[in-house]
C-alpha cells in the first residue's frame, strides 16, 4: 500500500535515493539527482508554502514523489513547475495519478493559475498521465517535451 505525505527533513537521504534511482535509468534531465536552487530551498525548508514536495512511501521507502516550484518567485498566484517521478517498480499502479492530482490540487487552492511541466519527448507513459491529467502541448521543440494545465480547467475534476 502506498500513502502520500508531505516530505519532512528527515526524508531527504530516501528521496534523493529515489531520485538517483530513476535518473540511473535515463529518464530525467541528469544522471544523478543535482539539486537546484529551488530544490535546495524545498529540502530545507519544510515550512514554505510557496512550494510543495510531496512523497509516494511503501512500507515507509519513497517510492515516487511531486514537486510544485513557483515558475517565478516573484509572482504569486502564477505558474508553477510540477516535477514528478516514480521508482520503476512501483509504475502503473496509480502512484503518479495519485501523486499529479494532489498536486494539482494544492495548486488549485493556493490560487495558481497555470501549472507547467517538461518532460522527455520519448517518456510516453508519463506523456499519457500528464494528457489524462488535463495538460496540453506547449509548442517547442528538441528532446524535451512541454505541457501546461490552466487550472480553470482542473478545478473540481480528478485525475483519470
Amino acid at each position: 500500500m502506498v500513502t502520500l505525505r508531505p516530505y519532512r527533513a528527515g526524508d531527504q537521504r530516501g528521496l534523493i535515493t529515489a531520485i538517483d534511482a530513476v535518473c540511473a535509468e535515463g529518464m530525467m534531465a541528469t544522471a544523478r539527482f543535482e539539486p537546484t536552487p529551488a530544490w535546495r530551498h524545498a529540502l530545507t525548508d519544510t515550512s514554505c508554502a510557496a512550494h510543495l514536495l510531496l512523497l509516494a512511501l511503501a512500507d515507509g521507502r519513497v517510492v515516487g514523489w511531486c514537486r510544485l516550484f513557483p515558475a517565478d518567485a516573484a509572482q504569486e498566484g502564477g505558474e508553477v513547475e510540477l516535477g514528478i517521478g516514480v521508482m520503476r517498480a512501483w509504475r502503473s499502479r496509480g502512484v503518479g495519478r495519485a501523486l499529479m492530482g494532489r498536486a494539482l490540487e494544492w495548486a488549485v487552492e493556493r490560487g495558481c493559475a497555470r501549472v507547467t511541466l517538461t518532460t522527455r519527448a520519448d517518456n510516453e507513459p508519463a506523456i499519457r498521465l500528464f494528457a489524462r491529467s488535463g495538460f496540453d502541448l506547449v509548442p517547442g521543440d528538441g528532446d524535451s517535451l512541454r505541457m501546461a494545465i490552466p487550472l480553470a480547467a482542473f478545478a473540481g475534476r480528478q485525475c483519470e
